[in-house]
C-alpha cells in the first residue's frame, strides 16, 4: 500500500513534487557542507596544534651584537629554564624583502602586501610543520620552492612556474614552484620553503644572522612575551642581541571570515530548512482538503488513521530518504572545496569524522522531516464522517463575512479588490508565505550590509582612523625614500609628508599618534596595553555616553572591550605602567602612575587594548606613530582637484582616493564578501522562485472554482492574473517591511555579537539607503512577481465547467 500511494503521488502534480524534492536534496547538501565547515572551524586550533605544533613566539639572532657565533647560545640555558617557556627549537631561516622575490606575470611594486614578514627556510621538521593541500606531508627538490596557499591567491603563482630572486649580493636564483603549503603557524610570518642544499646557496651571503628560535608558551599573552624580552633583558648570562620576529597573538583575518562564512551556512540552512518544513505543511494540508471525503469515508469504515498518516506521508518520507543519500554523496566532495575555498589554510578533519558528522547531520534532518510530516497529519483526526457528506462548506453560511466589499469601493479596480479582499479575508492562510519571504529579504540584506559596513569609512573609526580622505600607497620604494630622509632629519614619516604637502600648497595633511606600551596587573594575567598621545587628537574621536576626551597628563581614555572585561568605569583610577623616558632621555624605563579613565571608546582591539592619554601628556617613549587621519583641509567639492595636486606631487600609482584607500586594506575582505553576496543572493532568488512556483500553483488548483466562477460572470483571465500578482505583491511589501526592520534590530545585534570575539565593539550596519531601501526590495519584488506571473498562466487552463464541482 505504502509504494503504490507513493506511486500515484508522484504521478500527481509532477511540478510540486520535483520542486519539494529539490527542496530537500540541497537542504541536505547545505546541512552536510555546513556541518563539515563548522566543525573544520570549532576543531581548527586543535587540529593545527596537534598536527603543526606551531609556535607562541619566534626570536631572531642579532649579528652585530657578537662576533662569536657560540654567544647566539648563551640564550639556550635561559629558555631551558624560564617558568613559561614549554619547549622551543632552533632553526634557519633568513629575511627577505619581497620585491626581491620576483613572481611571473605580477607587479611586486604594486600589488604584494607588505603586512606579512617574508623568510626563506628549509622544511620545517619541529615546529610550525606545514602540510600540502591534500593536508599531506611533502618535500622540495633541488632548485624548486614551495610557497603557501596566500602567496598563491596574492600572486597568482601556478605550479611550474618559475620564481626569480636576487639576492643582496646582486645574485640571481631561478627556483621553480613545485607545491603550495597550508600555514597553520603565525599567520604574519609568510615562508618561502625551499631543499636544505638550496638554502646553503641562498644563504651563504647573507649580512645579518639566520638563527632563529621557536618558542612554544606555557600561557602566551601580549604582557608575558613582554615579560619575557624583559627577563631577558635582565639576564647577564645572554651575551646576544635578540629581536621579535612574529607572535601568534594578533587574530587571524582569515580565520575571521571563515567564521563569518559558517555563520551564513548556519543561517541559509536555518532558512532552507523552515522553508522546508512550511512548504511540507502548505501541501500536506492542502491534499487532505481535496482527500476530506474519502478519509471521512474510510474513518466511518473504522480504518485507523495512523495508517493514513503514514501512506498520506508517503511521498515525503521517500523524499527526505533519497534526497539525504543525494546529499550525502554530493556534500563530501563538495564540503571539502568549501572549507578549501574559504579557509584555505584550514587542515580538513579526516575522512571518516567528514562522513560521519555528515550522515549524523543528514540523518536528523531526515528523521525531522519524517517527524514533522507525521505530526502534520494529525489533522486527519480532526475529519469526521460529517465531513464526508458535507466537505468542509457545512459552516460556510455561519463564516465571517469578508473584510470588503466591492459595492463599497467602486474606484477599486477588481483585481485589486480580488488581492486585497483575499489577503484580508485569510491572512493566516499566508503566514508562511511571509514567513519564508521575510528571511529571504533578511538574509540578502545582511550578506549586503556586512560588506557595505565593513567597507565603509565608518568602519575605519574602529581602527581610530578618525578621517580617510585620501591615502597614500607606501609599500614600494616611495617608502624607503621617505624613510631615509626622515632617519636623516631625524623625523618621522608623517612629518615629512606634511612638510613635501606645505611646500606645494596642497590643502592636506595626516594626522597620528605618539605610541608607547604600557600594563597593568589584572588577576593572574599582564595585561598589556598600546599608550597613545599626541595633542589634538583625543577630541576627534567619539566616547560613550557620559565620557569625554582626556585632557590632563594623568587622565585616559580606555578601548571598550578591555573595560568591559576588566570592570573599568568612566572616573575610575587605575595604577598601570608605561615605557617613558628617563631622565636624561637616553632611553627608556618602566614608569608606573595613577590615571583616571575619563572616557571609553569603541575599537577593534584584535587582542591589543588601547589608551589614549590626554592632551598635556608627552612623557612616553616614542617607538613609533599610529596614523589617525589624512585629511583634505578643503569643502568636499573639492577633493578631486586636491587629489589631483596629489598625484602631480607624488605619482598617481601612490596617491589613493577614500575608495582606494578602503580596499588597500579591505581588498581581500572584500573579495570574500563579494563571492558571498553571489551565492548566497542566488540561494535565495533560486528558493524564492521555487516557492512562489509552488504555492502559486497549489493557490490556483485550490481556487479553481472560485476562477471558473469569475470567469462565467464575464471576467477575463487577465483579470484573475492580476489579482494574484497584486496578491503577492501586498504579501512581498508585508514581508520586505518586515525583514527590514529585523537586520536593522536584530541584524546589527547579531553583526556587533559575532564582532566581539575579535574584541570589537561598536560594530553596527550603516545606512545606505539604495542598496537597502531600493535594490535589494526590487530584487525580491521582482524575482517574486515575475514568477507569480508566468506560473498564473495556468489561470487560462480553468474552464467554466469547472463551477460544476462547487
Amino acid at each position: 500500500m505504502f509504494f503504490k500511494m507513493l506511486k500515484n503521488d508522484l504521478k500527481c502534480k509532477k511540478g510540486l513534487n520535483i520542486i519539494i524534492f529539490l527542496f530537500i536534496a540541497i537542504a541536505s547538501v547545505l546541512v552536510f557542507v555546513g556541518s563539515v565547515q563548522i566543525y573544520s572551524n570549532l576543531a581548527r586550533s586543535t587540529t593545527a596544534e596537534k598536527m603543526c605544533r606551531p609556535s607562541d613566539f619566534i626570536l631572531g639572532a642579532v649579528n652585530y651584537y657578537s662576533d662569536n657565533e657560540d654567544d647566539y647560545k648563551s640564550i639556550e640555558p635561559f629558555l631551558d629554564t624560564h617558568d613559561n617557556v614549554k619547549e622551543w627549537t632552533k632553526t634557519r631561516m633568513f629575511r627577505v624583502n619581497s620585491r626581491s622575490v620576483d613572481f611571473p606575470d605580477f607587479d611586486e611594486e604594486k600589488g604584494y602586501s607588505e603586512k606579512s614578514t617574508s623568510f626563506f627556510s628549509m622544511l620545517p621538521r619541529d615546529f610550525d610543520l606545514v602540510y600540502d593541500l591534500n593536508d599531506k606531508p611533502f618535500y622540495v627538490p633541488n632548485g624548486c620552492i614551495a610557497l603557501s596557499v596566500s602567496t598563491r591567491d596574492e600572486t597568482g603563482v601556478k605550479i611550474g612556474d618559475k620564481v626569480r630572486y636576487t639576492s643582496e649580493t646582486g645574485n640571481i636564483y631561478e627556483l621553480e614552484v613545485c607545491n603550495f603549503f597550508k600555514n597553520n603557524s603565525i599567520k604574519y610570518l609568510e615562508r618561502f620553503i625551499v631543499s636544505d642544499d638550496d638554502y646553503e646557496v641562498l644563504s651563504a651571503g647573507k649580512v645579518n644572522s639566520d638563527t632563529v628560535y621557536c618558542i612554544r608558551m606555557n600561557k602566551c599573552d601580549y604582557g608575558r612575551i613582554e615579560a619575557l624580552f624583559r627577563d631577558m633583558e635582565n639576564d647577564e648570562s645572554i651575551k646576544a642581541g635578540y629581536y621579535g620576529i612574529a607572535n601568534a597573538i594578533t587574530f587571524s583575518d582569515e580565520l575571521m571570515i571563515t567564521e563569518l562564512i559558517s555563520l551564513f551556512v548556519i543561517i541559509t540552512s536555518i532558512f532552507l530548512i523552515t522553508i522546508i518544513f512550511m512548504t511540507i505543511r502548505f501541501t500536506m494540508v492542502a491534499e487532505l482538503k481535496n482527500e476530506e471525503k474519502e478519509i471521512g469515508m474510510m474513518k466511518a469504515l473504522g480504518v485507523d488513521s495512523l495508517r493514513f498518516r503514514w501512506l498520506f506521508a508517503a511521498k515525503y518520507i521517500a523524499f527526505a530518504a533519497v534526497g539525504g543519500i543525494i546529499g550525502i554523496a554530493a556534500g563530501l566532495p563538495l564540503s571539502s572545496n568549501v572549507v578549501n575555498m574559504f579557509g584555505p589554510d584550514c587542515i580538513l578533519p579526516e575522512r571518516w569524522q567528514m562522513i560521519l558528522i555528515g550522515v549524523v547531520s543528514v540523518s536528523v534532518i531526515i528523521l525531522l522531516m519524517i517527524f514533522f510530516s507525521l505530526l502534520v497529519m494529525r489533522r486527519i483526526n480532526k475529519i469526521s464522517v460529517i465531513d464526508a457528506i458535507h466537505g468542509e462548506n457545512h459552516g460556510e453560511r455561519f463564516s465571517k463575512s469578508a473584510p470588503m466589499f466591492l459595492h463599497r469601493r467602486k474606484r477599486m479596480s477588481v483585481p485589486l479588490f480580488l488581492g486585497l479582499s483575499d489577503v484580508l479575508g485569510r491572512f493566516k492562510r499566508y503566514i508562511f508565505l511571509v514567513i519564508a519571504y521575510t528571511l529571504g529579504a533578511a538574509i540578502v540584506l545582511l550578506v549586503f550590509n556586512v560588506r557595505n559596513s565593513c567597507i565603509s569609512v565608518e568602519y575605519t573609526k574602529t581602527w581610530l582612523i578618525h578621517t580617510l580622505d585620501f591615502e597614500l600607497d607606501l609599500s614600494n620604494d616611495f617608502y624607503d625614500d621617505i624613510s631615509k630622509e626622515a632617519d636623516k632629519n631625524g623625523e618621522n614619516i608623517s612629518d615629512v609628508l606634511n612638510r613635501r604637502m606645505a611646500e606645494n600648497n596642497i590643502p592636506a595633511h595626516i594626522e597620528y599618534f605618539y605610541a608607547t606600551d604600557g600594563e597593568m596587573e589584572y588577576k593572574d594575567t599582564i595585561k598589556s596595553f598600546n599608550v597613545l598621545w599626541q595633542k589634538g587628537q583625543p577630541e576627534k574621536f567619539d566616547y560613550r555616553k557620559g565620557g569625554r576626551a582626556p585632557k590632563l597628563a594623568n587622565e585616559a581614555a580606555m578601548s571598550a572591550f578591555t573595560a568591559e572585561k576588566l570592570g573599568v568605569q568612566i572616573g575610575d583610577v587605575l595604577k598601570i605602567k608605561i615605557e617613558e623616558n628617563n631622565e636624561d632621555k637616553t632611553g627608556l624605563e618602566l614608569k608606573e602612575k595613577e590615571i583616571v579613565i575619563t572616557g571609553i571608546f569603541d575599537y577593534m582591539e584584535n587582542g591589543y587594548p588601547v589608551l589614549i592619554m590626554g592632551d598635556e601628556y608627552d612623557e612616553g617613549y616614542k617607538y613609533g606613530t599610529n596614523w589617525t587621519g589624512w585629511v583634505i583641509d578643503a569643502p568636499r567639492s573639492e577633493h578631486p582637484a586636491v587629489l589631483d595636486q596629489l598625484r602631480e606631487v607624488f605619482g598617481s600609482e601612490i596617491v589613493m582616493d577614500q575608495r582606494q584607500a578602503l580596499l588597500n586594506s579591505m581588498d581581500r575582505f572584500d573579495k570574500l564578501f563579494e563571492v558571498l553576496e553571489k551565492v548566497m543572493t542566488s540561494v535565495v532568488v533560486f528558493v524564492l522562485i521555487l516557492i512562489t512556483y509552488l504555492y502559486v500553483n497549489i493557490f490556483i488548483s485550490e481556487e479553481a472554482s472560485e476562477t471558473a466562477l469569475l470567469k462565467s460572470m464575464g471576467f477575463l483571465g487577465g483579470t484573475v492574473k492580476r489579482a494574484y500578482i497584486i496578491r503577492m505583491a501586498v504579501l512581498v511589501v508585508i514581508s520586505v517591511i518586515l525583514g527590514e526592520i529585523i537586520i536593522w534590530s536584530l541584524g546589527s545585534k547579531l553583526f556587533n555579537l559575532f564582532l566581539r570575539q575579535y574584541d570589537a565593539t561598536g560594530m553596527k550596519f550603516f545606512f545606505e539607503f539604495p542598496i537597502s531601501f531600493v535594490l535589494i526590495p526590487a530584487l525580491i519584488a521582482g524575482t517574486v512577481l515575475l514568477t507569480t506571473w508566468a506560473t498564473s498562466r495556468g489561470v487560462r487552463n480553468i474552464e467554466i465547467w469547472k463551477i460544476s464541482e462547487e
